[in-house]
């Protein structure tokens, strides 16, 4: 429950904060925001503050995508975007600091309204599932990396992931990450080192509802604040290096009763413990699995993690505890269990990455879509398993999302068209030869 505004104007005297940040995630998960001196934040609460619409299709590094329709018909005008004060929270990180999400959908000059904001559009799928009775709980976990940030070297080396030493070494930073983001309002469940170099995993307790995706919000932008006040640079890059694994953002979850008093996943009477509600889940997001992918994994570099032989999907199945897979269970029991979306990179938007997930599983539950088999546990899943194939570049990816209903109606057309149009903007910098440095000047330093 969100407190009033006069229980927000006592913690700002109490706390004695100084400033506070109006923030959202833009397209590319890269956070924006108005530095507010806290003497001004009734009026900002009150009335909303203006953001510049172009600020929704642009690239990570603020270039416009001009031949985008949003472009062509507001250019520059503003939107006024409003606080939620639920998530009003003083920073560890930022001396004095307060920061609240805002989000809207409203051109200030017109009054038009358009889905642009990945807030709005999660919430407008969080609704759509309520109205059905059910609620989601649900969270991400991360993998991503950390350089120095004169060298750019990653500050561990090899491959041995789940090393004590190699994070270790680290351990004043880790910490601080951890207690930090806590005290923030993110209940950070585990720190590891992953499959690459300077490549980290951290994991959130999950949350109902849009606190899911604030919580990712918060950690991706937290850990790279930290990262650069200890002279780091932390990147939710998908694959920066072509030698080493990619990162990705899994999305746990499980569907629940509207009240979050029961869980609506298991059936230990059906063949493989799942109830029917979650077999037609899990059948919907197998279903719109190519254009769920691209949603959750939206830059040309992230399409490089998507290649048989890796832990990262390249068709559109499910198995029980199989890595391989597009959608694994993780855990089932007769009490409940959840679900792992593995389609989605580290640099996806998570507020979009959810809502796509929302829409594709309401489908399978609304057209009772039946599941198939699942991948053998003891198998990686290969080229001739049969499932669809999940886009390797842009222009099969962009079919995919244009050619399915229910994630272009879930996301919006002006969205997708934004995403189209800065990828295209983005695709003509990319050198040939010379992919990888192209990337990295795209992506690594802002998502």
């Amino acid at each position: 429950m969100a407190p009033s505004l006069d229980e927000v104007l006592r913690v700002i005297t109490k706390k004695g904060i100084k400033h506070v940040r109006f923030e959202y995630l833009d397209t590319n998960a890269v956070s924006r925001s108005k530095t507010i001196p806290a003497r001004h934040f009734k009026e900002f609460a009150q009335h909303g503050i203006a953001f510049p619409l172009v600020l929704f299709f642009i690239d990570p590094l603020a270039n416009i995508a001009v031949d985008s329709d949003l472009y062509k018909k507001y250019f520059c005008a503003d939107m006024t975007l409003h606080p939620d004060l639920s998530t009003f929270v003083s920073l560890p990180w930022a001396k004095n600091t307060a920061r609240v999400y805002v989000s809207g959908d409203k051109v200030r000059a017109t009054g038009d309204t358009i889905l642009t904001d990945p807030r709005v559009i999660l919430q407008h799928q969080v609704k759509a599932l309520e109205e059905r009775g059910l609620s989601l709980f649900s969270t991400y976990e991360y993998e991503f990396w950390v350089v120095d940030e004169t060298t750019r070297e990653p500050i561990t080396d090899g491959v041995n992931l789940y090393s004590t030493l190699r994070l270790a070494k680290h351990r004043k930073f880790f910490d601080r990450v951890s207690e930090s983001l806590y005290e923030a309002g993110v209940n950070i469940e585990c720190i590891e080192t992953e499959y690459a170099k300077g490549q980290f995993e951290i994991t959130m307790q999950p949350e109902f509802g849009i606190r899911c995706a604030d919580n990712a919000a918060t950690l991706r932008t937290g850990i790279k604040e930290m990262a650069a006040q200890e002279g780091f640079i932390a990147s939710f890059m998908a694959k920066p290096y072509e030698d080493e694994e990619g990162g990705s953002a899994h999305l746990n979850h499980s569907l629940w009763s509207l009240d979050g008093e029961s869980s609506k996943m298991a059936d230990p009477s059906r063949p493989h413990g799942l109830s029917e509600i979650a077999e037609h889940w899990v059948a919907g997001l197998l279903a719109h699995a190519p254009a769920l992918s691209f949603i959750q994994s939206p830059t040309l570099n992230c399409r490089r993690r998507f290649k048989q032989g890796s832990f990262a999907p390249f068709n559109a199945s499910w198995g029980m505890s199989n890595r391989t897979c597009a959608v694994r269970v993780k855990a089932i029991g007769p009490n409940g269990g959840y679900l792992e979306n593995r389609m989605g990179s580290s640099a996806g938007n998570p507020y979009l990455g959810l809502a796509a997930t929302i829409a594709a599983g309401i489908d399978g539950i609304d057209r009772k879509l039946p599941l198939e088999p699942p991948q053998p546990l003891n198998k990686m899943t290969e080229m001739g398993d049969g499932p669809a194939l999940l886009p390797t570049n842009l222009e099969s990816a962009l079919k995919a999302v244009k050619t399915d209903a229910v994630i272009m109606e879930a996301i919006g057309p002006d969205m997708v068209n934004a995403i189209e149009h800065i990828r295209l903007m983005e695709k003509k910098t990319v050198s040939p030869g010379n992919e990888y440095e192209s990337y990295r000047k795209l992506y690594f330093d802002y998502i």
